[in-house]
């Protein structure tokens, strides 16, 4: 059962983030075409902004997820009420805060960009764009706590992919009636609103034992505070990049780092789905103190994750020069094509993604207290990188920043999972990922004497076939030859879900 909905979340979710992915890369030539490089670095620097904001709500739903396996899993419908309940109601609390912060940004950052644009803009589009994540409080939050408990993460993946393609449509509409930004953004804000609609109607139908009358029961939600400071840090780590751009170099510089930030957030999105399917099935397991089953989990997961990972990230390498200059055809007012800050941008997305299969056995375990400070070091030295070397190599500067503190925690959560969690050595998974580097340096020396010539978004989708199909079968043919007991384990386990599910 495990594997299955994990399977199915899998799939689901995959084609949530795609069509995410595919939405934010359709919206921002238009934004820049019709508005400006500048309108676009002010709307996603605003975006990033709302991130932080949402932290205030971040550790509830994650604690409150985790303290739902158990009552779940023994179907203590009482409890489960209790848990649904409390979280409701510090949803609520952490709402009417999300809008204090909300409208102190709105008063704040347009003093930072009002030579480029107008201050009544500013403030405006920060209201607009924040009625998303004023519904993830009020509203979308309880849903989805229990929803991820439950291991039915699809369901939300379901109402996200309705969400966006209706926001693209309201944009592309409105952008066509040649309506102002404010405008715009107002429509789409509205319209994405509506995925909640999906997840009310689940929740009533498939949870019809929530009791309302039942003591909220915060005493369960026992974690929320340190698994609010891993969400800040996440948070701070992942989103302050576009921000600090904005800030030190101007919003047309922010524009160029959020185009290429764009296609690599879509990427690290889509290795993340991967985590997102499957930790609530490792928290079955760890409550189940099922360790053997736990260890042989984890290997596959690690081994087929860390193929997944390099592949997609070297086949980026080389792909993604071609790709922004096909993308940016026609942005005249900032040039978009700096083949080196890909390349960092590489290295960030593999440093930051090596570490997804230990990040989800630690919330799955729960272990948000235990590695509190940890991730509070790795907060302060991505902030002190990016704002010391954004002084000195500007753009690259951030990301260089980027790079030192996701060294850093990859290494520390690899090292920590193994010892407090599988309690074995880490050394297993050092030596893959050594190899697995290796194997990247010798493949994209190969493909450096291939000469890519694009024109279009054909031309490129054809190279980018070919490369991957190169890429891919290079890696499982190597990883074959060097780990093929778990080759074969991983093998049996895909064919015995696809079994199942027929």
């Amino acid at each position: 059962m495990r594997a299955k909905k994990s399977f199915k979340n899998l799939i689901f979710n995959f084609f949530q983030q795609l069509v995410g992915i595919i939405t934010n890369l359709i919206l921002p030539p238009l934004i820049i075409s019709k508005f400006g490089s500048a309108i676009n670095g002010l709307i996603q620097t605003i975006k990033q902004m709302m991130s932080y904001a949402q932290i205030t709500g971040a550790g509830i739903s994650a604690a409150s997820t985790y303290s739902m396996y158990e009552p779940l899993a023994k179907k203590d419908k009482k409890n489960i009420s209790g848990i649904y309940n409390a979280t409701a109601k510090m949803f609520n609390k952490a709402g009417r805060l999300f809008t204090l912060i909300i409208l102190i940004i709105a008063v704040v950052y347009p003093f930072f960009v009002n030579e480029e644009i107008n201050a009544l803009v500013t403030f405006s589009l920060v209201i607009i764009i924040s009625v998303c994540g004023i519904s993830e409080f009020f509203v979308f939050g309880k849903y989805q706590s229990i929803i991820n408990a439950d291991q039915n993460n699809y369901i939300i993946a379901i109402a996200q992919t309705i969400g966006n393609l209706c926001n693209i449509l309201v944009t592309v509409l409105l952008i066509w009636l040649d309506q102002n930004i404010i405008v715009v953004q107002i429509g789409a804000s509205i319209i994405y609103v509506a995925r909640i609609v999906i997840l009310y109607i689940y929740v009533k139908k498939h949870y019809k034992y929530l009791d309302e009358n039942v003591k909220p029961m915060f005493d369960k939600i026992n974690q929320k505070n340190d698994a609010l400071v891993h969400q800040i840090a996440g948070l701070v780590v992942l989103s302050s990049s576009t921000i600090i751009v904005s800030i030190f170099c101007g919003l047309k510089e922010a524009s160029v780092f959020a185009v290429y930030n764009l296609v690599f957030a879509g990427l690290n999105t889509i290795c993340y789905i991967v985590s997102t399917s499957i930790y609530a099935s490792f928290g079955e397991v760890i409550a189940k103190k099922d360790n053997k089953t736990l260890i042989n989990a984890f290997n596959i997961y690690e081994w087929f994750y860390f193929c997944m990972i390099f592949v997609i990230f070297i086949v980026t390498y080389i792909m993604i020069t071609p790709f922004i200059q096909v993308y940016t055809q026609g942005f005249t007012d900032i040039n978009y094509v700096l083949p080196w800050l890909g390349i960092l941008f590489v290295i960030v997305g593999l440093a930051n993604n090596i570490r997804v299969p230990s990040v989800t056995l630690v919330n799955a375990a729960g272990h948000y207290k235990q590695t509190r400070n940890r991730a509070i070091i790795e907060m302060i030295i991505n902030l002190v990188g990016q704002i010391v070397f954004v002084n000195v190599l500007g753009i690259y500067g951030v990301l260089v920043g980027c790079i030192m503190s996701y060294c850093y925690r990859t290494i520390d959560y690899i090292i920590y999972t193994h010892k407090y969690i599988l309690n074995i050595s880490p050394k297993k998974s050092f030596i893959r990922l050594i190899i697995n580097i290796v194997m990247s340096v010798l493949v994209i020396i190969c493909c450096s004497f291939i000469t890519i010539n694009v024109n279009n978004y054909i031309d490129w989708c054809m190279y980018a076939f070919g490369i991957t199909l190169f890429v891919s079968l290079y890696f499982i043919i190597v990883n074959y030859f060097i780990e093929r007991k778990t080759f074969i384990e991983t093998k049996n386990l895909i064919f015995s879900i696809f079994k199942k599910i027929k």
